[in-house]
């Protein structure tokens, strides 16, 4: 003789919803003012009424609802999806395989492939001049995120999602105009030394990595953190693993000089 299953109680339910959230989305259970509450992985507190259905169905379903909500609040918005990377061959790889474990779809392409418009471009530069190749492409509808280092300093630019952002030339002009050492910097940007691949250890390469892993989100979700990041230059020392950021602001270039005006009124 089959002996009848029991019938879920509450707490078995509650139960259930955790164990079925466990790994997507954390769910906490509690009881205020005789309230039952859950509270999102997010934050979020929902008041759970009394339910007209029971059992396994009401916690796939609560399970389900959790889940789809905090995929909605992280899934990129239309015309956001595009992720392409531009680095050294091992900094590409590593830089993907750590953005596919956040959920983040990427593609790396080649340094002398051209860039089709739109999505985001997470440039690497592992020199000084190729620090302003990629200015143009905001403009043209392509968001860019630099990085780059400098001996034991790694830089990470601005965002730029339109022309009206600071291109990776004025924010090299804005960090000498802002330096005591300007000629001294100019000069060694010109040096051999200033090239150089984002080779760091875990600690450092994982910072800098949270940094555009944030930076990403932000543009992907229109977060309120990103019109910050457009504006914003993040400096980390990674001798000290102090990081430090700094405004940026964008300013009108100046007009070309016409050789064939010079000399009129």
């Amino acid at each position: 003789m089959r002996r009848r299953a029991r019938p879920l109680s509450f707490a078995d339910i509650l139960t259930n919803i955790r164990k079925e959230t466990m790994g997507t989305a954390a769910v906490d259970t509690f009881d205020v003012a005789g309230k039952t509450t859950i509270r999102s992985a997010d934050g979020a507190f929902f008041h759970l009424a009394a339910p007209a259905e029971a059992g396994a169905p009401l916690a796939a379903r609560l399970s389900q609802e959790l889940l789809q909500r905090r995929q909605s609040a992280v899934r990129p918005r239309a015309g956001r999806e595009r992720i392409d990377i531009k680095a050294s061959a091992a900094e590409a790889a590593g830089l993907l395989c750590f953005l596919e474990e956040s959920g983040v779809a990427a593609t790396v392409v080649k340094d002398d492939a051209g860039h089709a418009p739109g999505g985001l471009l997470l440039h690497v530069a592992g020199s000084p001049a190729g620090r302003r190749v990629y200015d143009e492409l905001p403009g043209k509808g392509t968001a860019v995120l630099r990085c780059y280092r400098e001996g034991e300093l790694v830089f990470i630019d601005p965002l730029a999602v339109s022309a009206e952002d600071p291109t990776g030339s004025q924010v090299l002009r804005r960090r000498l105009a802002a330096s005591p050492a300007a000629a001294e910097l100019k000069a060694w940007l010109d040096t051999p030394a200033a090239s150089t691949d984002l080779d760091l250890q875990d600690t450092a390469l994982g910072l800098v990595k949270a940094r555009l892993l944030m930076s990403i989100a932000a543009w992907q979700q229109d977060s309120p953190a990103l019109p910050g990041l457009r504006r914003t230059l993040w400096r980390l020392d990674t001798a000290t693993m102090v990081a430090t950021e700094h405004p940026v602001l964008p300013f009108p270039e100046p007009a070309i000089l016409d050789e064939n005006r010079q000399g009129t009124r």
